[in-house]
């Protein structure tokens, strides 16, 4: 069965929620009627008495303008359940009063706004609703549909954690905070998807004055990881080799290394990749993680000379 998965903000990622019954009907998803004059401000009839953007970028492009959420549903043809969500969602007044203050856009997921929404947030299952910041922050993200007070409770619950959060995060200066805050919140702001700020945040906790080294060490680490996400990968390596480089932790230094052979692999560097783990596992014969490890030797290494 579908998953239902909505944002934990105490989580280091989006974790699954629960099940929902699928009721399938055949239907296509139906598009919302977008004003031709997305912008003028006057009554309009279509889900939510909302003013659809016609697609991802407008959509963005003006809720950056208005200082305002987006609003995503994605859905895609033949889903039935999508025609049973909206079916459910889009006449009432609780929607209404959900789209306040968001710009909404329907994508379809097979389209390339939908590859791209789908790439970077993991939306594999249709319907799905994605709550975020113009710049991408995630606020709220469910897939798959259960019911309608099922979906308003999360996504109220979700939301309102995230204005908390928000008006942590906009009131720092990430120049004066501790070792403390900066980690706890670039751990916060990378589940979040926000890689940028995170990164911030992050570097701020490795430079802080008395760090421990433990926690410097995570968050060279947090910091890698987060670079690693917006294609920096020179300077992920950077912080990646800092770890090995200065770690007392024997756990901690054998998964920096892991993470320095998975960027080669992310960058299609094979061939380093391989030495990488076969390093790992003359230098770490006793690693908890060798299994794992010898599974990637195998898929890349050479297949056997053909006769």
């Amino acid at each position: 069965m579908p998953k239902n998965i909505r944002m934990d903000r105490h989580a280091s990622w989006l974790l699954a929620a629960g099940l929902f019954a699928a009721a399938a009907s055949g239907q296509e998803a139906t598009a919302p009627p977008a004003s031709s004059h997305p912008d003028v401000n006057s009554p309009v009839k279509s889900a939510g008495n909302a003013q659809w953007a016609p697609d991802l970028a407008y959509a963005r492009k003006r809720a950056s303008a208005q200082n305002k959420l987006v609003y995503y549903e994605i859905v895609n043809k033949d889903c039935g359940n999508c025609q049973r969500m909206q079916a459910l969602l889009h006449p009432a007044f609780d929607f209404e009063a959900l789209l306040v203050g968001m710009v909404p856009v329907q994508v379809m997921l097979d389209s390339p706004d939908g590859k791209t929404i789908g790439d970077r947030y993991a939306v594999t299952e249709t319907p799905s609703v994605l709550i975020a910041t113009p710049e991408g922050r995630v606020v709220f993200l469910v897939q798959g549909f259960k019911d309608a007070p099922d979906f308003y409770q999360h996504a109220h619950q979700d939301i309102d954690a995230y204005r908390k959060f928000a008006l942590v995060v906009d009131a720092q200066n990430v120049k004066t905070l501790s070792a403390e805050e900066a980690y706890s919140t670039g751990r916060a702001l990378y589940a979040r998807l926000d890689y940028e700020a995170a990164a911030l945040r992050l570097q701020r906790a490795v430079d802080a004055p008395g760090v421990k080294p433990e926690m410097r060490e995570s968050a060279l680490m947090g910091l890698a990881a987060a670079e690693r996400q917006l294609g920096e990968f020179g300077a992920a390596r950077g912080a990646a080799n800092k770890v090995v480089a200065t770690t007392k932790n024997a756990d901690q230094k054998e998964r920096a290394e892991l993470f320095l052979a998975e960027l080669d692999l992310s960058q299609d560097r094979l061939a380093d990749a391989l030495a990488a783990y076969r390093k790992f596992v003359k230098n770490h014969p006793k690693s908890p993680y060798l299994e794992k490890v010898r599974g990637f030797i195998a898929k890349l290494e050479p297949g056997e000379p053909k006769p």
